[in-house]
């Protein structure tokens, strides 16, 4: 799929690409794959021979130098750190960073070139963190009138034939099991439930009422439910739950090793 954001630059000649690298720093993000090494003096030294690399300089003018395997990366700066500078070195695409406040140089040099691209990224949304079904569960455990008013817990994580029933309990209206979903409820969270209340009608000789917990219900689960005897409660989660967002100071070292390799 094309997007007008994503600009590919020709890798040829150098000059033209350091020109128009150095005009969109800070402006835009800028992708380069190609096969490297890395200097970093300071108060560390530290060498990276040649490999395949894929270089990252976001619009916040974060470095993110990445190899072929593995998450993190084998070297980064925080936003900010110090000016960037592109330039052609021996014929060579050169990058090269200097962190103004510890005085330190990366130094990266391209010695083969595979993509180097420009990208007006844009990302105005925040990262939304829920609770987990679980989280929802000991939610309902510690709160069980959200269930039903009088409801009383006696077991978690029942274990039977046909799978774990999430609560197990009792209220005026008799025993009861409950079945917790996060989602809207599907047909086949219904049909487990009535697998459970065969499960109890079969192996412990009792009635108990089916109930199943979800954030909305479509017309045909309800349908479903009602035909079969069990019951629907609406619990909104994400009211439960709110929405835990990203701080906007989030920082490249809260998930990496503070060591600069």
């Amino acid at each position: 799929m094309s997007n007008s954001n994503f600009e590919q630059i020709p890798v040829i000649p150098l000059d033209s690409v350091v020109k128009k690298l150095n005009l969109v720093l800070g402006n835009k993000m800028i992708l380069i794959a190609g096969r490297c090494k890395a200097i970093f003096d300071g108060r560390i030294k530290s060498t990276l021979g040649e490999g395949d690399r894929f270089l990252q300089i976001k619009r916040d003018l974060s470095i993110v130098l990445h190899g072929p395997i593995g998450v993190k990366p084998l070297n980064w700066q925080k936003p900010q750190a110090g000016p960037i500078e592109f330039k052609v070195s021996n014929s060579l695409l050169e990058m090269i960073t200097h962190r103004t406040k510890t005085k330190e140089t990366l130094i990266i040099t391209f010695t083969n070139l595979a993509n180097i691209s420009v990208w007006h990224a844009i990302d105005e949304t925040e990262l939304e963190i829920y609770g987990d079904e679980s989280d929802l569960v000991k939610y309902l455990v510690a709160n069980p009138d959200e269930i039903e008013k009088g409801f009383q817990v006696l077991r978690t994580e029942y274990s039977t034939d046909v799978g774990p029933v999430d609560i197990r309990g009792m209220s005026e209206s008799g025993e009861a099991i409950v079945e917790v979903k996060k989602r809207n409820a599907s047909p086949a969270n219904a049909h487990q439930l009535k697998r459970y209340i065969e499960y109890f009608e079969s192996t412990e000789k009792k009635t108990v009422r089916g109930i199943l917990i979800a954030p909305e219900f479509p017309q045909k689960v309800l349908a479903y439910l009602e035909q079969n005897n069990l019951e629907a409660k609406i619990v909104h989660w994400k009211e439960i739950f709110p929405i835990i967002k990203r701080p906007k100071s989030a920082k490249l070292e809260d998930f990496f090793d503070k060591k600069n390799k």
